[in-house]
């Protein structure tokens, strides 16, 4: 597969569309786990946020509490990291939250699905 540098969009658990520069095809339907993890991390930055909005705390406040700089903040949070379990349980008691974890079976991608019915 040759490499690409494009843009995708991710439906995300609240069902808003973040936007995401990969390395992987528009649709990577050669390796669904790939998506799947790319998916966690962005889910998982995102957690980050909002914890640190509703925390009240700053990015080099953050930083300073984890004793990491403030731009591994910011790559948390953009999903640039792609953090431990630990980390993020970590991060997020730092701000005074717990870390929850779920699975869920996965639905269809609508944004995919129109994909594949334009190609076809």
């Amino acid at each position: 597969m040759t490499e690409q540098h494009t843009v995708r969009l991710l439906s995300t658990s609240d069902s808003t569309l973040g936007i995401v520069k990969t390395k992987m095809s528009l649709f990577p339907s050669e390796n669904p786990a790939i998506y799947a993890e790319e998916a966690a991390m962005v889910d998982a930055g995102e957690v980050i946020a909002s914890a640190l909005e509703a925390s009240g705390l700053s990015k080099s406040e953050l930083a300073a509490k984890l004793n990491v700089s403030k731009s591994e903040i910011t790559a948390r949070l953009e999903g640039e990291r792609n953090i431990t379990v630990r980390k993020l349980a970590a991060t997020l008691h730092a701000m005074g939250f717990s870390l929850g974890l779920n699975a869920t079976e996965p639905m269809p991608d609508p944004h995919r699905q129109a994909y594949m019915s334009w190609t076809s």
